[in-house]
């Protein structure tokens, strides 16, 4: 199996299961309200965080899958060699904005190590952390995805 179809599974495992502690923990807050004298305060937190790393884990797989607004339209009345011009400027620019992003992630994730979560009290670097896997998820699956012609195209 290779690196970036481990990569792929690994993400796509990520997004099942954080997605399902998400569902699974907010029902057990909903029935805590409804049916416990005093609901369990560590509900609230814990599906924060199930749900930033569900974002996290499937950011990179709405990039695979172009998932994300797209303005078609509009590049459609352009030729075919200024829509690839257009593609590929798109990619750098996009690449590069995630690239500073996740640079900045792991320098918030770093502010983490210091900081205790309110009610669980563990390190805030393991919430931070679902910033810097989207930054690496959609950098990985952006450098997979580049436009298939390697070289700028020519106006």
């Amino acid at each position: 199996m290779s690196l970036f179809k481990f990569f792929k599974k690994a993400m796509k495992w990520g997004t099942i299961i954080s997605t399902l502690l998400f569902v699974g923990i907010t029902l057990v807050q909903i029935y805590g309200r409804f049916f416990m004298t005093k609901a369990p305060s560590w509900t609230e937190e814990a599906a924060r965080v199930a749900f930033i790393y569900a974002i996290a884990f499937a950011a990179g797989l709405a990039v695979r899958g172009a998932y994300y607004v797209n303005f078609g339209f509009l590049a459609e009345k352009f030729s075919q060699k200024n829509q690839e011009l257009l593609q590929y400027f798109i990619w750098i620019i996009t690449s590069l904005f995630i690239l500073v992003f996740t640079y900045h992630a792991f320098e918030f994730l770093m502010m983490g190590t210091v900081e205790k979560s309110p009610s669980l009290k563990y390190p805030m670097a393991i919430s931070f952390s679902g910033i810097a896997i989207m930054g690496i998820s959609i950098l990985v699956h952006l450098l997979n995805e580049k436009p298939k012609n390697t070289k700028m195209p020519k106006p």
